[in-house]
């Protein structure tokens, strides 16, 4: 497959195209501009870019509307107050078969174009998106069995841990205790760090940034300007319990903070995720690298705001490691994914690899509501 005609994010605005064969990009060069080749796709008004990569997601919890009644102190007053305050609602959400709870969180992440997730929480299995390893601890104050699992050799790296989730002493307390019981020095990946200094953030591989969740629930985030000197940033949405279901809405509140640049942003989803969770051959449009990309409409001549302005109905089409998990209706000559089902996102018609339309049936033939702007044809 050759996609052309295309403008790369962050690589200067000049069309170029990428060549694909199975599973990995073979070449990026100045566009010839022209169609007719077997495999080949011209596109017009189009920006490219890597598959995305959401570093915090609980892919079982994205059926949720976001619940909270705050701000709160911390993860554990506002856990103690929805449980009390919306049990009702819990428990109508948990009765859906967790396989299709964590189906319906990789519908969410797909339709953003975002290809690899790091899934906290128990094991589970999507038909589409690459869910990232490593050993996923709730927290400190949540998980008791936390010390033997992040000392165990049998356990892999890196080591992703809720941690500083709130803005009381107690939430920035933890942290030194989580690094005082790191005693292998393992690979820790902090999630949220509201509560943390630079002296916690430099004992970190990195933090992942959650802005819109923290808002919704503390007020607040991470003071990630001054702590991103001492640690990489990475971005996550985590689930539709706390936040928006829209990732691009995600991108743009953290835009709005001013707290990291552009181009710091865009790396945060893609080569800066990717070489933290230890996959160099994603977050990159190059020459060996996995054929995990994006193909949106271009909304603007801005070359960072035709990235920020997207929404999923802009996606035309996404693939993962060569392979289409979406593909716009509008396209012509694209094999739809090899297990594909159509569905409507914002007006437009796509077609998805995951079966976005028993889920949908599921969902209503319990009596609930589905979060998502998504609606079988």
């Amino acid at each position: 497959m050759i996609i052309r005609g295309v403008e790369i994010v962050g690589e200067g605005g000049a069309l170029r195209d990428i060549h694909l064969t199975g599973a990995r990009i073979t070449d990026v060069a100045p566009s010839g501009a022209a169609a007719g080749d077997v495999g080949s796709l011209l596109f017009g008004d189009a920006i490219a870019f890597p598959g995305l990569i959401n570093s915090h997601d609980h892919l079982d919890f994205d059926l949720y509307p976001p619940l909270g009644h705050g701000p709160y102190a911390d993860y554990l007053t506002w856990g103690e107050d929805i449980h009390r305050r919306d049990r009702g609602q819990i428990a109508s959400i948990e009765a859906v078969p967790r396989p299709y709870r964590a189906r319906w969180g990789a519908v969410k992440n797909l339709l953003a174009g975002v290809t690899s997730v790091a899934h906290h929480g128990e094991p589970v299995a999507t038909q589409s998106i690459r869910l990232l390893g490593g050993t996923a601890i709730h927290s400190v104050r949540l998980e008791p069995r936390w010390r033997r699992r992040l000392n165990s050799p049998l356990n892999p790296p890196p080591f992703v841990v809720h941690i500083g989730e709130g803005i009381s002493g107690a939430c920035h307390r933890e942290i030194d205790r989580l690094l005082a019981w790191n005693v292998w020095r393992r690979d820790l990946i902090g999630v949220h760090a509201i509560a943390m200094d630079a002296r916690q953030a430099r004992r970190f591989r990195a933090l992942v940034w959650c802005p819109l969740s923290n808002a919704f629930l503390y007020g607040r985030s991470a003071d990630i300007q001054a702590l991103k000197a001492h640690t990489t940033i990475l971005f996550g949405t985590d689930s539709t319990l706390t936040a928006d279901w829209n990732f691009w809405n995600h991108l743009r509140g953290a835009r709005a903070s001013g707290l990291l640049s552009d181009r710091e942003l865009f790396e945060a989803v893609t080569g800066s995720a990717a070489a933290v969770w230890n996959r160099p051959d994603l977050g990159r449009l190059a020459v060996g690298g996995a054929a995990d990309l994006v193909v949106a409409r271009k909304k603007t001549a801005d070359p960072w705001g035709a990235f920020f302005a997207l929404d999923p109905e802009d996606l035309l089409l996404v693939l993962r490691d060569g392979i289409p998990l979406l593909v716009d209706r509008s396209l012509e000559g694209v094999p739809p994914p090899p297990t594909g089902f159509a569905v409507r996102v914002g007006g437009t018609q796509k077609i998805i690899a995951e079966d976005a339309p028993a889920l949908l049936k599921e969902i209503r033939g319990r009596g609930l509501r589905p979060n998502l702007d998504l609606e079988a044809p």
